[in-house]
């Protein structure tokens, strides 16, 4: 068909969906046209069609000055957006927004509402992979680990450190998140990885006593024909189980002792078709660019959720038609397809860091032009249920990770922070300018 012929078969889909001013379209069957559309300015509203809802850009024009309320000042630099799909960009009460900024300062914290620059990070802070505590009792502290083997608590308002525990050996930095109460934490440098219980609760001491759980070998066990190389390592959302993913996305899933934190492989009934690992060794169901969550709809049984990565979308693999966002239960691997594959373009990455909206993942798609969710951002229900779209991408990663979109909620879900270089792909040669937009559906 003639490039034409299909805009126009595109067009006549998208006249099939209609919008209401802050609600994100819900027909999960249309396919969306994509317009040109120039770049916003810096926080100038824009509402791209056919979603109709509110986008800004929050992050400033390159070498444009940043100007601070307490009097300092910084400039906006070419690439300056959130970090990563598994990390809530937003404090745990909502009235920060952590920014990453390739000039000075490195770090901007947004106001989490007007998005207006409010403060620089602390200049006592050693900060280097860090997270912001997910606990409202916590509201404005990071979960951080140094370069070395210091873990560490810190209030970025008050520019104070609350908590901190010297680590058994040098760790790579946090990988995936804290419990959802912010207590346990899984730390790794590859080769083996352990827990700590950064608030321990009656009867046992409380902080400052020091909790820190047996090193659990990564690599002697694992059986992987091609090796054992680690990415990272998680705590699951209730802190019951850990995920290891090996390099290919593998993933691995061991039960948590809560009396000692040692951590034991957890056989699992069966290995699924094309994927890797041996089930009796903890091994579930390949997924890329993942995320967890608990599920509500399953009785918060702690679940992972990510791209197909065992070569059966489109197929039946026992009573499960194979989609291309999956969901797996940790405690016994059971599969679930959160999409339908018919006409669906290739998921990017997932985000479940909508605490406060429990029960639902947040997507980002691969372009694919003609096909439903192409370079879309939206949310899919646990159930297999509803579907939310947002917006489109309108960025170009080849060859450049940093522009890759990682859409992330905000807590309530209502809101998702993503980032682009907003280019027409033609043109995708120059030099990019990576920014953080964000999408409203309030």
């Amino acid at each position: 068909m003639m490039r034409s012929a299909v805009w126009s078969a595109l067009a006549c889909c998208m006249l099939l969906v209609t919008n209401q001013a802050g609600h994100p379209l819900t027909d999960p069957q249309a396919v969306l046209f994509e317009n040109t559309l120039p770049k916003p300015g810096y926080l100038a509203p824009v509402f791209p069609s056919p979603f109709g809802l509110k986008v800004l850009r929050v992050s400033g024009d390159p070498g444009t000055p940043i100007d601070f309320p307490a009097g300092a000042r910084g400039t906006w630099g070419t690439d300056a957006r959130h970090h990563y799909s598994n990390d809530q960009p937003w404090s745990a009460d909502g009235t920060l927004l952590a920014i990453q900024n390739s000039a000075a300062p490195d770090y901007v914290y947004l106001d989490g509402g007007t998005y207006q620059p409010v403060r620089t990070p602390c200049p006592n802070y050693d900060y280097y992979d860090d997270r912001w505590h997910p606990s409202s009792r916590h509201p404005h502290e990071r979960i951080n680990v140094n370069r070395t083997d210091r873990l560490s608590w810190f209030d970025v308002v008050t520019c104070t450190e609350t908590r901190s525990w010297m680590l058994p050996f040098p760790v790579i930095g946090i990988g995936g998140n804290a419990s959802d109460d912010g207590r346990f934490i899984a730390l790794t440098d590859r080769r083996h990885f352990f827990i700590v219980d950064m608030d321990p609760q009656p009867p046992l001491a409380p902080y400052p006593q020091r909790r820190i759980g047996p090193a659990r070998d990564l690599i002697t066990d694992c059986g992987l024909p091609g090796g054992c190389s680690v990415s990272w390592v998680s705590i699951s959302p209730s802190g019951k189980f850990v995920v290891v993913n090996y390099h290919g996305d593998y993933l691995r899933v061991y039960d948590v002792n809560p009396n000692t934190l040692a951590a034991t492989p957890r056989p699992m009934p069966g290995t699924y078709p094309n994927c890797s690992g041996a089930a009796v060794k903890g091994f579930i169901y390949d997924l890329g660019h993942q995320d967890m969550t608990l599920n509500p709809f399953d009785h918060d049984e702690d679940v992972i959720i990510g791209q197909e990565h065992c070569g059966n979308r489109g197929r039946r693999v026992g009573d499960v038609l194979i989609g291309g966002v999956m969901m797996v239960r940790l405690r016994d691997g059971a599969i679930r397809a959160l999409t339908d594959p018919t006409n669906e373009a290739y998921p990017y990455h997932i985000s479940t860091r909508n605490y406060d909206r429990p029960g639902w993942a947040y997507v980002s798609y691969w372009p694919a032009p003609g096909r439903r969710f192409s370079d879309e951002i939206i949310a899919v229900r646990l159930d297999g249920g509803a579907v939310e779209r947002f917006a489109h991408t309108r960025t170009e990663t080849s060859g450049c990770y940093r522009c890759e979109a990682h859409a992330t909620p905000s807590r309530d879900g209502r809101r998702v922070v993503w980032a682009s270089i907003w280019s027409d792909r033609a043109n995708s040669t120059a030099r990019p300018i990576i920014q953080a937009y964000i999408v409203d559906a309030r």
